[in-house]
């Protein structure tokens, strides 16, 4: 394995509370991971662990650097992007801000025409002079994925991206991500793997502690699941797809 991440024996603490303990596991670049777990499960942490925000214990290592040392090659996605609704912002505005930050000379051509390419991904090419706080939610959505994708990361790191998108407009990611795995590593934290089983090379069930990582078919057993949650949810299989009942989550197996 030429470039990976790796993690082992990662540890973080908070005043003595033990949120993550013991985690380990390693994934190739470029490749797709999946991290499922209950509120509370340590996996916006272990987020953190990785872009070198908190303090930790143990080794983490993304592609041959320390996770300070990485940033420079991370997009990340955070769960809730904020944007400050007294200021008039353009699209254009949003999308430069992450590369007007870098620069102390200003922004290039090289960034706009980054800039736009990444906003012609997400199909919204045409709102780059538009107000931003007159997009809809899901459109705001696609034009903070896009600034991720205007950096030119090599990995890309999404907490719950999901979240606050409509039906349409989670699809449309999803059809982004896909186009993208072939040449980054992305790492998403989600509470249904469905939309993303057929792209997904590897899951991870994390509730403090690594219940199981894998494949998506080795992973999403109803033992898994019962230790995740802590409670038994039954896992009906019909055809090629496999449902967790009770749950928002059901993957294709």
């Amino acid at each position: 394995m030429k470039e990976k991440i790796e993690v082992r024996g990662l540890e973080v603490r908070y005043d003595g509370y033990v949120a993550l303990k013991n985690i380990n596991f390693k994934i190739p670049h470029p490749s797709f991971l999946v991290i499922m777990g209950p509120n509370g499960a340590g996996k916006t942490t272990l987020l953190k662990a990785l872009l070198g925000l908190i303090p930790y214990q143990g080794k983490i290592e993304i592609l041959g650097k320390k996770p300070k040392e990485a940033r420079e090659f991370i997009g990340y996605m955070p769960q809730r992007d904020k944007i400050n609704t007294n200021i008039p912002l353009k699209v254009r505005d949003v999308l430069l801000m992450p590369l007007l930050s870098k620069r102390s000379f200003g922004i290039r051509k090289k960034d706009i025409k980054r800039a736009k390419e990444a906003l012609k991904f997400v199909g919204l090419q045409h709102l780059w002079d538009k107000d931003f706080l007159s997009l809809s939610g899901g459109q705001q959505q696609r034009v903070f994925f896009a600034r991720t994708l205007a950096m030119e990361p090599k990995v890309i790191i999404l907490d719950e991206p999901f979240s606050a998108m409509d039906v349409a407009t989670k699809m449309k990611v999803v059809q982004f991500l896909h186009r993208l795995k072939n040449s980054k590593t992305i790492i998403l934290v989600t509470h249904d793997i469905n939309p993303l089983a057929e792209c997904t090379d590897n899951v991870l069930l994390l509730n403090r502690v690594v219940i199981a990582f894998g494949r998506v078919v080795d992973v999403i057993k109803e033992e898994n699941i019962k230790n995740l949650y802590g409670a038994p949810i039954p896992i009906v299989k019909t055809e090629n797809v496999c449902y967790l009942v009770g749950s928002d989550a059901h993957v294709h197996t």
